[in-house]
């Protein structure tokens, strides 16, 4: 799914709260991963992008989407 720049996070937030465009294609690629229905999810997506930034992740964990245990 492509998103506008104000769509998760409006663009007036974004230096506020430090959203910036790694959180943006986060939450673009997170939407396609776990099959997330933007406008409803859109709190939990902002929410996964922020924390999946934080860890210096590039993209959504595919073991954790997948059911699948490390061995």
């Amino acid at each position: 799914m492509i998103l506008g720049l104000g769509d998760i996070v409006p663009k007036v937030l974004h230096r506020r709260i430090g959203w910036d465009i790694r959180h943006h294609f986060m939450a673009e690629k997170l939407i396609d991963r776990f099959n997330l229905v933007f406008p409803r999810d859109r709190e939990l997506i902002r929410q996964l992008a922020v924390v999946y930034v934080l860890e210096g992740r590039t993209k959504p964990p595919e073991a954790e989407a997948t059911g699948q245990r490390a061995a």
